[in-house]
């Protein structure tokens, strides 16, 4: 696949000026090259980004960031690389892909390659001081973090039956992570404030790996965000539309698309 279009994300955040990130399920990487030749002989334009998305029912289409001078332009084409012109259909593949990416965020699944070592670390610290109830609270947010690593590798798909399966691994994350950090709170509550004191490593190993989960959002207020998620969306899509690369028609109504 070219450069322009890696596999793990497209690296452009959700914003009107900016592209989307990608999501979990694989597909044929032929039919991202096609959308990108699609694009540039249309438009002469190399795409900055492209996302798969993926309606069941509907089929996939694929999201691109075409670079302007001054921002960036929007087509979805289909499967085919032909250019979708409907208002609706458009807007419901713009909002899923965004919505997918707010859910990635909030389920700490962005985080996963930096959570894991510093969940084991701290597991290890645990076990070795002997602290088994830090010890028990950092073998399930590992095994949680693990549930979600399938989800983000390779080439992923912003799909609404993604949203489900992420919600299934941010519950049980949410709940593990909850778990963490009373676990973290107790052994800072136990800390003698002597430089020697065996738990400090510990309480710092412990709130690190807190850190890391929650950078992007706590994973135990996952729905709060996904719902939080719609109106930023929506404007997403206005964006898109605004600086659509091709005459659109129909009107803007994505109910029966969602």
């Amino acid at each position: 696949m070219a450069q322009s279009y890696p596999k793990r994300s497209p690296g452009v955040p959700l914003s009107a000026d900016n592209a989307l990130s990608g999501y979990a399920r694989v597909v044929d990487e032929a039919g991202i090259e096609l959308a990108a030749a699609q694009v540039v002989g249309r438009f002469g334009r190399q795409p900055q980004a492209i996302v798969p998305v993926h309606q069941p029912g509907l089929g996939a289409s694929f999201v691109c960031a075409v670079p302007r001078s001054d921002g960036l332009d929007w087509v979805v084409v289909d499967a085919a690389g032909s250019p979708l012109d409907d208002r609706a259909r458009i807007r419901g593949v713009v909002e899923i892909a965004a919505i997918c990416e707010a859910a990635e965020e909030s389920a700490a699944a962005l985080a996963v390659d930096e959570a894991l070592p510093a969940l084991a670390e701290a597991w290890r610290l645990a076990g070795s001081l002997g602290e088994a109830g830090a010890e028990l609270a950092t073998h399930a947010a590992y095994q949680a973090v693990e549930t979600l690593q399938p989800l983000v590798t390779g080439l992923r798909v912003a799909d609404p039956t993604y949203l489900d399966r992420l919600a299934d691994a941010a519950a049980l994350l949410g709940d593990r992570f909850e778990l963490l950090k009373e676990e973290a709170g107790q052994v800072s509550a136990r800390l003698t404030g002597q430089g020697s004191d065996p738990l400090e490593q510990l309480a710092q190993s412990l709130w690190a790996a807190i850190r890391i989960l929650s950078r992007d959002g706590s994973p135990d207020r996952f729905r709060q965000a996904v719902e939080g998620a719609m109106g930023p969306a929506a404007a997403f899509a206005d964006d898109v539309l605004e600086h659509y690369l091709v005459p659109l028609a129909g009107g803007d109504d994505v109910e029966e698309l969602r």
